[in-house]
């Protein structure tokens, strides 16, 4: 009688694999961190620690992770584990924790969350403002100020505010922290200066780039071209205006001619004495 041997082995082996695939040989470790906050573009460091869980230069593969997935991976032999974000941003934010397992994973096959994990908060020193302005409809040439104020500006030392165009920094000014307020002069503007304007404030120098976020409220200035005297502008988009210039100017005439009539007849009167 032929026994197959081979179907208890497979079995084994697929067991094996479905219990890998399943996390099953994936342990909690312990995460250690200096900080919760981080300044966006910073880098930050997290350590995973296995001590009491492997054994003296026991060879583990350890596991660095975020909200439950796999982000980094290291080969060890130590207990002691660090890590490190390079260059942070906001979708840094997250539930921090480390695994280890005996068994080599890719970090995305790795869904498992450690024991205690730390939530690391990933900051932008940005904060909206708003921003308000005199007048909103200039001839070209004219001088603009707006104003950029906050209650909820940062208590710091030395705080910048940026005057954003459509969501471009365009000029820094420093914050006023007592009148809680930052002021812009614009001088002699063109008709390309129109558009949306925004302020933001910031304890670090930020460049001439294009923000994702500027400002609380942004106002729109309109700045028109102006004719040069002299030259009669006709309005025919408005009826009106016509009507009543020609009423002016008939009303002048009538007037004119009054004027000429009332002095030929002193004239002629004093003629005749």
């Amino acid at each position: 009688m032929f026994v197959n041997f081979s179907l208890p082995i497979t079995a084994a082996v697929t067991l094996a694999h479905l219990v890998i695939a399943q996390g099953a040989d994936i342990e909690p470790a312990r995460i250690f961190g200096s900080t919760s906050r981080v300044i966006i573009g910073q880098d930050f460091d997290l350590r995973c620690s296995t001590y009491g869980l492997t054994k003296a230069n026991e060879q583990v593969f350890v596991y660095l992770c975020k909200n439950g997935v796999g982000l980094q991976r290291a080969t060890t032999t130590s207990h002691d584990i660090p890590f490190t974000i390079k260059s942070a941003t906001l979708n840094h934010t997250g539930n921090y924790s480390c695994v280890f397992s005996r068994n080599k994973h890719t970090p995305a096959e790795v869904n498992v969350e450690g024991d205690m994990p730390v939530f690391i908060k990933v900051i932008d020193f940005v904060h909206p403002a708003i921003i308000t302005v005199d007048e909103s409809k200039v001839s070209q040439g004219a001088e603009v100020e707006f104003r950029c104020t906050s209650e909820e500006s940062p208590d710091t030392d030395i705080l910048h505010a940026y005057l954003c165009k459509n969501h471009r920094v365009t000029d820094v000014n420093i914050w006023d922290s007592v009148k809680k307020q930052a002021r812009f002069h614009m001088g002699r503007v063109q008709v390309d200066g129109s558009g949306n304007y925004s302020c933001v404030l910031s304890q670090r120098l930020l460049a001439a780039k294009e923000l994702d976020m500027c400002g609380r409220n942004a106002v729109f200035l309109q700045v028109y071209d102006t004719h040069p005297v002299g030259i009669v502008v006709k309005s025919e988009g408005n009826p009106k205006c016509n009507e009543n210039l020609f009423r002016m100017l008939c009303s002048v005439g009538v007037a004119m001619i009054a004027v000429v009539v009332l002095a030929s007849s002193h004239i002629c009167r004093r003629k005749d004495v």
